[in-house]
């Protein structure tokens, strides 16, 4: 049975420190790193973006090296993404 990984991208960038200057860097980066690990691990991995204060209107999905990348809509939060990808993955 495959592991999936469902990660709060701005949790893990911020490690509980406020986030500013090279955000989009900092989010590539993490990306990278992250498409890296499930290369070597095979794991299923899903990152989660806050979008709920300047996000679009819609939750945008994309992949990126085999990650998905979900982009929470705007006036929701990631963590309410991914309580429902738990839901989803039989948590």
């Amino acid at each position: 049975m495959p592991t999936y990984l469902i990660i709060d991208g701005y949790n893990l960038l911020s490690g509980g420190r406020a986030l500013s200057g090279h955000l989009e860097a900092a989010r590539e980066q993490l990306l990278r790193d992250l498409a890296s690990y499930r290369h070597r691990k095979n794991h299923h991995i899903t990152v989660v973006f806050d979008g709920w204060q300047h996000g679009q209107p819609s939750e945008q999905r994309e992949h990126r090296s085999g990650v998905q990348v979900i982009y929470s809509k705007r006036g929701e939060r990631a963590d309410q993404v991914i309580q429902r990808l738990a839901r989803e993955y039989g948590s």
